[in-house]
């Protein structure tokens, strides 16, 4: 049986970074040594930039520029004190879900993406459109041992790296994709923009991150919003077959507060604001999975899915 050390690295790859000549791997998850905090992997306070390349089944190769500085802090349980995606980047809210397989691909689109648009509709007041267009399951032994989504693509290991998912410059950019035709590693076959004039109007990207089952080991803890500053922030390439993403990585600093909800259930989602075009809300919220020390030896294995949504005002 593979050990849940082996089962919380994110990827055995390694690269050799020609701007810096050090070896960049993606970082396990340590468990704090105390219970109420949590090990995050930051990235090293002299890192500049990092890259990867994305096969078509959704999986990352080899990084480029990437250190990592794993860093112990206080974690806080989020069930305290309410949210606002506007203020904090992300909320948790009551989502109950029908008996749907969540590892079928044709389910997920067919069905439980439609109940993700109507979620974020209900909670981001003002809205006129609201489309979901990709999501990713992740299970901590799902990626080490190649298992693949019914019909879709692989399933993936939790993200223990302090990230969010898109820049000042991919979010415009991948907000024009929406309404082109297709990429390569799109999960829909038309544009979910198409037809839709955006010209001039507020838009956001929203996750809706749910647990297949109860979560009882690798939870999801989001950075409050209100306490990041631009100069934490060091920017991460994605190359894929036709198109470049970026997302954000993080570097430390000690203002940042950690939240995470304690034993989500399937019958929860927390919707994590991963950019807002608005000038004066909450731009997105860094987070990644961390190993929570007091989670018990013999836990089951995390299992989460994420849709991603546009959403234009």
């Amino acid at each position: 049986m593979r050990s849940r050390a082996t089962a919380l690295v994110l990827g055995a790859a390694r690269a050799m970074s020609a701007k810096n000549g050090r070896a960049s791997t993606w970082p396990t998850m340590q468990p704090a040594n105390k219970v109420g905090y949590a090990s995050f992997n930051y990235c090293a306070q002299d890192v500049t930039a990092v890259s990867t390349r994305r096969d078509i089944a959704g999986s990352d190769g080899e990084l480029e520029g990437a250190a990592w500085a794993p860093t112990t802090v206080r974690i806080h349980d989020g069930r305290v004190r309410p949210w606002s995606l506007e203020r904090n980047g992300f909320k948790l809210v009551a989502a109950p879900i029908d008996a749907i397989d969540l590892y079928d691909d044709a389910a997920v689109l067919g069905e439980y993406y439609g109940m993700c648009e109507a979620l974020v509709a209900e909670q981001c007041p003002g809205a006129t459109v609201v489309k979901a267009f990709d999501h990713n399951v992740r299970c901590e032994e799902g990626k080490a041992s190649g298992r693949r989504l019914k019909g879709g693509s692989n399933v993936q290991a939790p993200a223990g790296i302090v990230h969010g998912d898109y820049t000042a410059a991919s979010a415009p950019r991948r907000l024009a994709q929406l309404a082109e035709a297709p990429k390569t590693n799109d999960s829909l076959d038309k544009p979910p923009l198409d037809g839709v004039d955006v010209t001039g109007r507020r838009f956001a990207f929203v996750n809706v991150w749910r647990p297949i089952s109860e979560v009882r080991s690798t939870p999801l803890a989001c950075c409050d919003a209100a306490t990041l500053r631009d100069d934490d922030l060091l920017t991460f390439k994605i190359y894929y077959e036709d198109r470049v993403g970026e997302n954000y990585f993080a570097r430390h600093h000690e203002r940042h507060a950690w939240y995470y909800f304690p034993r989500m259930k399937r019958e929860e989602a927390l919707l994590i604001q991963q950019w807002d075009s608005k000038t004066d809300a909450a731009k997105f919220a860094l987070h990644s999975a961390f190993a929570d020390p007091s989670s018990p030896p013999d836990a089951p294995a995390r299992e989460s899915i994420e849709v991603r949504l546009v959403v234009v005002y």
